[in-house]
């Protein structure tokens, strides 16, 4: 299941809470790209609250986005998950070493608003190659 939460305009908030179906996964895709057509760059902050994954179409709608948005990874400043320690969060922290224009952390439950005031923090229109 998927709900979009209250955020600053240049970061797209959502929870994610048992299994995530293509209806769930479009919906928040929608959002992500109505982001980017106003910002250069964007912030993305996850609640995985009792997430247990994707249906198929979900998956292969992830995979589809993934491949036709490659080059456009730049795009997103900064990725904040919020989870508790355990296989997502370290396959959280594993992924972001493959982003290196975009930040990734990973926060504890507990953790939620250090998280939401660490994703907002940035300049949604300045340029990735001059961000650091």
């Amino acid at each position: 299941m998927y709900d979009a939460l209250p955020s600053a305009d240049h970061v797209g908030a959502y929870r994610f809470s048992g299994t995530l179906d293509r209806e769930d996964y479009d919906r928040c895709i929608a959002d992500v790209e109505a982001r980017l057509q106003r910002h250069g760059r964007i912030g993305i902050y996850c609640e995985l609250d009792g997430f247990t994954g994707l249906t198929l179409p979900a998956l292969g709608r992830d995979l589809e986005y993934g491949l036709r948005n490659f080059g456009h990874y730049h795009r997103f400043a900064r990725v904040a998950v919020v989870a508790a320690p355990g296989f997502v969060a370290g396959m959280t922290s594993l992924a972001g070493r493959f982003l290196p224009r975009t930040e990734v952390k990973v926060f504890a439950p507990d953790e939620r608003v250090m998280a939401q005031n660490w994703v907002t923090d940035f300049d949604p229109e300045q340029d990735s190659a001059d961000a650091d």
